[in-house]
């Protein structure tokens, strides 16, 4: 059973929807805290879909058969209610188990922070012949200051510290994640094994050659992808296209939708850009809008591996991104296939997209560089690496 908040548009759970489609090892079941289910239609459709939320949410397996929310509204919950909402989250946990029980699952594999307490949870108090694989797909030291009180901060710190030795395997997406874990909550480098998220190179291919409105996506676009909340930093892009010199005639495109949306609206009014950058919302194929850009921003507060540079490698599209973690420069080979500017600073942000814009020869290289780099990221051999790991646990 792969455990996650949603199925959403994200990273995250993009990763878990290829590994999930590719396996050949063993039988997955997929199970999700809330029914969110955009990416959903990009399972195979023999794929069960169980929701272990509160009950009412969704109670038939398979995706047709869920109510379908969508990933627009808010994720994740305002600070300071997580001791109240603990009765709730024990309750999933059971639930969890249940499920488990039920599908034959002696194995739950969890992506994201919520799913792996759930889980940790339900295999403390309610089963502990539970075996749990932690998928790490943020920066959890970074994750914990963004969304979490500080009295949150100190229990979650406490828990992960204390619960994640007891899981079978803690499997990160890149070396800078097991890094956080081990500075930052003292798990043992030993107990930890990186696994990159796969990246789909034919897919994305074949989706980047089907066509786009001209007034969607020209010739001299920029183009960022991802969920319209403050991690993203999508306002620090907005106020660096803002500075970029108008001879570039250029047009920023942002695909994504989320709660920050009426924000990014209102600056972009103040800026005076709306004639020249646009939020498309959510696609379920970005990289039509990819392939035709001259950029990929990537202005986050956070991150930690994420796969949308290695989709623009694939697509052959430079990336522009801030250093915000370690994990950035590990994926961009430390500015060998990407240009890396400092975090929450548009001035920086404007003069590297102004220069990649600008200059051709530099855009190749970066394509070419970026091109050799995700080959380490090819769909089979990175699903058989995960393959092999949950085939141990289980055994």
């Amino acid at each position: 059973m792969l455990l996650i908040n949603d199925l959403g548009p994200g990273g995250a759970e993009r990763a878990l929807v290829n590994l999930v489609n590719n396996v050949t090892r063993f039988r997955p079941v997929v199970a999700v805290l809330r029914p969110v289910l955009d990416l959903a239609g990009e399972l195979d459709p023999d794929i069960e879909i169980v929701c272990v939320g509160p009950p009412g949410m969704a109670k038939s397996p398979g995706a047709s058969h869920l109510p379908l929310s969508s990933a627009a509204g808010p994720r994740g919950k305002p600070r300071g209610r997580m001791l109240l909402e603990l009765p709730g989250l024990v309750s999933t946990a059971r639930r969890l188990v249940t499920a488990a029980r039920e599908r034959n699952c002696n194995v739950v594999s969890t992506f994201l922070n919520r799913a792996h307490t759930v889980a940790l949870t339900g295999r403390i108090l309610f089963d502990r012949n539970l075996r749990v694989v932690i998928n790490v797909h943020e920066m959890l030291s970074d994750h914990l200051e963004l969304h979490f009180s500080p009295l949150e901060r100190w229990l979650m710190k406490k828990f992960i510290s204390q619960s994640f030795p007891s899981a079978e395997r803690i499997v990160t997406v890149a070396d800078a994640v097991t890094t956080d874990l081990v500075q930052e909550f003292g798990l043992a480098a030993n107990r930890i094994s990186v696994a990159h998220n796969p990246i789909d190179v034919t897919r994305i291919m074949n989706a980047g050659r089907i066509s786009v409105d001209e007034a969607d996506c020209s010739g001299n676009t920029i183009v960022a992808v991802g969920r319209l909340v403050h991690l993203k930093g999508f306002d620090i892009l907005i106020r660096a296209f803002a500075q970029l010199p108008a001879a570039l005639d250029a047009q920023l495109v942002i695909v994504g939708e989320g709660i920050e949306r009426r924000a990014l609206e209102r600056l972009i009014a103040d800026l005076g850009l709306g004639h020249r950058v646009r939020l498309i919302g959510f696609r379920a194929n970005p990289w039509q809008y990819m392939a035709r850009a001259k950029v990929l921003a990537v202005p986050s507060r956070t991150e930690a591996f994420p796969s949308v540079i290695g989709e623009a490698f694939v697509l052959s599209i430079p990336v522009v991104a801030a250093n915000c973690s370690d994990g950035i420069g590990e994926y961009l080979d430390h500015g060998g296939c990407g240009v890396m500017v400092s975090p929450d600073d548009p001035r920086a942000l404007a003069e590297a997209l102004a220069r990649v814009h600008e200059d051709v020869e530099l855009r190749e290289r970066l394509a070419a560089a970026g091109r050799r780099r995700v080959k380490a990221f090819d769909m089979s051999p990175t699903v058989s690496h995960y393959e092999e790991m949950l085939a141990l646990t289980a055994s």
